[in-house]
């Protein structure tokens, strides 16, 4: 039962968002597919089973007590509906397998045709699980949906190497690609937002210089990945991104989408340390991180994470409430779910605003 004097976590995040303080700092270490574990399933049906992954992320949600949930399956959920062949492990995240690409000839990248993510295998179970999340929780808890982006969904189709070089012999073909996904992940962001979503994140991994330059960038992805932001505010919701990537590019990213935060695991490129993160952008885009995964999950005791998160939210203090304390990046699917316990611990600890 919430206390009077408590929000909701729904409205605990809305209020962070709007750097507004809050009761206290929101928390959301990205537990997504590690909730697979908490109702004894194999990872491989969790990743196909609609019903059976908003089960096993709610079973999660009563046990650890996060503010948000996170609809993020893995990065082939998109690749898969257009034809790309994908591996599921039984205890580990599903990828594409990239030996046989979907496209396998720059001729390749032209037959690429758009396809309705209502009526797709794993885009629709992606859609089914804000709605059943919504519908179960969706009054006090974020749901907050998931759309790979463009780029990201074109290098599981073509393999990262081949697509790299592509985009420098063959820049038309990787626009023409670019152009018919984007339009598909319109719809799907909408589709997800009709289902209950409060918010759409979207996943610009290439944004980072420990991937590719900003012009790039700029040229390849910022302009689509604008419009997908764009359609997701004119449906009347919250565009967040998500990058974990080093060195992330938060001035082009603001520039093309807009975002109201930005999920992170390293300081903006022209930060050198979360210190000087805070204070250049910490007012501007609120952020949404910033717990190392593996650390966090595998490695450290319930201490330890303690002491990291109160560091933290100390660091983003002065930063009138835009800190919502998370992963920054998914929460390690077989990592210790004791460890997302310590954090929302840590938040009610050293997170409260007097």
């Amino acid at each position: 039962m919430v206390r009077r004097d408590e929000l909701t976590s729904l409205e605990r995040i809305a209020t962070a968002l709007q750097y507004k303080k809050p009761d206290r700092v929101p928390v959301a270490p990205l537990v997504c597919g590690a909730s697979h574990r908490v109702l004894g399933t194999s990872y491989d049906k969790w990743s196909m089973d609609a019903d059976l992954a908003t089960r096993s992320l709610l079973a999660a949600h009563e046990i650890i007590g996060f503010d948000s949930f996170l609809t993020l399956v893995d990065l082939s959920v998109e690749a898969y509906d257009f034809g790309q062949e994908v591996v599921f492990p039984k205890n580990s995240t599903a990828y594409t397998e990239t030996s046989n690409p979907l496209i396998k000839t720059v001729e390749d990248y032209y037959k690429l045709t758009p396809i309705n993510p209502r009526e797709t295998t794993r885009m629709s179970m992606v859609i089914d699980m804000c709605a059943g999340l919504s519908k179960a929780r969706g009054k006090d808890t974020a749901v907050i949906g998931f759309v790979y982006g463009p780029l990201g969904v074109l290098s599981q189709l073509r393999g990262h190497e081949r697509m790299f070089v592509d985009c420098i012999r063959h820049p038309e073909a990787i626009l023409h690609a670019v152009e018919v996904l984007t339009e598909v992940l319109i719809e799907y962001a909408k589709a997800q937002i009709e289902a209950g979503a409060h918010a759409i994140c979207i996943d610009t991994l290439y944004a980072s210089g420990s991937i590719m330059s900003k012009r790039m960038w700029e040229k390849f992805e910022g302009p689509f990945a604008k419009r997908i932001a764009d359609a997701i505010r004119a449906a009347g919701v919250t565009v967040l991104l998500h990058n974990c990537g080093n060195k992330i590019y938060f001035d082009v990213q603001e520039k093309w989408c807009n975002p109201t935060a930005i999920s992170h695991a390293y300081p903006s490129d022209d930060c050198a340390d979360w210190d000087e993160h805070a204070r250049k952008w910490g007012k501007k885009i609120v952020t949404i991180g910033y717990s190392v995964p593996s650390d966090t999950g595998i490695m450290m005791s319930p201490e330890e994470i303690m002491e990291d998160c109160r560091k933290q939210i100390e660091t983003f203090k002065d930063c009138d409430g835009g800190f919502i304390l998370a992963t920054g990046c998914e929460f390690p699917p077989n990592g210790n779910l004791l460890s997302a316990i310590a954090m929302v611990n840590a938040s009610k600890t050293y997170g409260r605003y007097s």
